[in-house]
């Protein structure tokens, strides 16, 4: 969560200085910013990143590319997230 985002950011080459916590239960990622709303959640923290590192071609450049990259975002929090170990991880991956 949190700390994906975070090192997410530091491999855009965006400056340090966002602030992640984490929300409920399941630990929903939440980005507090200075000039809106909070974000919450993985998938959209994580393309907000891409967009204000102006990296988009990360996020898909055609239809079928962005929705390709949409559905490993949402694999990545539907079914790795649910994982009870490392080894569930590694096994839900191959």
């Amino acid at each position: 969560g949190a700390e994906e985002l975070a090192l997410l950011e530091r491999l855009l080459g965006l400056p340090k200085g966002n602030k992640y916590g984490v929300q409920g239960e399941r630990k929903v990622p939440v980005l507090q910013t200075n000039n809106g709303p909070g974000l919450t959640g993985l998938m959209t923290i994580a393309a907000h990143l891409v967009k204000q590192a102006k990296k988009d071609q990360l996020l898909g450049s055609t239809a079928e590319e962005k929705a390709v990259v949409q559905q490993w975002l949402e694999y990545r929090v539907t079914r790795v997230d649910g994982c009870s170990g490392k080894e569930d991880t590694r096994i839900i991956l191959q």
